[in-house]
């Protein structure tokens, strides 16, 4: 069995315990999160600096907002960083019927 299969038996097994899957999902959404800024303003080629002059902010603010330990986000920053890069911001929500089984 190859270590790629070994990981992800582990990580479905685990995914399967509510209180293990709830805190992953947590992370993983700040994960997202931090990381969509982060390609959003690099295909556009802003730097942090740049962002934040746009929004009327410091360079640290954006960085705190690329930053996976993140969790603090604001839907009014979020759309500003965002459509300082050109983008749209789009929420989705998702009701438990919509989330996959594992």
């Amino acid at each position: 069995m190859k270590k790629n299969t070994k990981t992800k038996n582990w990580v479905e097994d685990k995914l399967k315990d509510p209180q293990f899957r709830k805190g992953f999902e947590e992370e993983y959404e700040k994960l997202s999160i931090g990381e969509q800024l982060v390609h959003l303003r690099l295909k556009v080629g802003f730097t942090q600096a740049q962002v934040a002059k746009k929004i009327g902010t410091t360079a640290s603010a954006i960085s705190r907002y690329e930053n996976a330990e993140y969790d603090s986000y604001e839907i009014k920053t979020l759309r500003k960083i965002v459509e300082a890069c050109g983008g749209h911001l789009k929420l989705i929500f998702e009701g438990p019927e919509d989330k996959e089984v594992a």
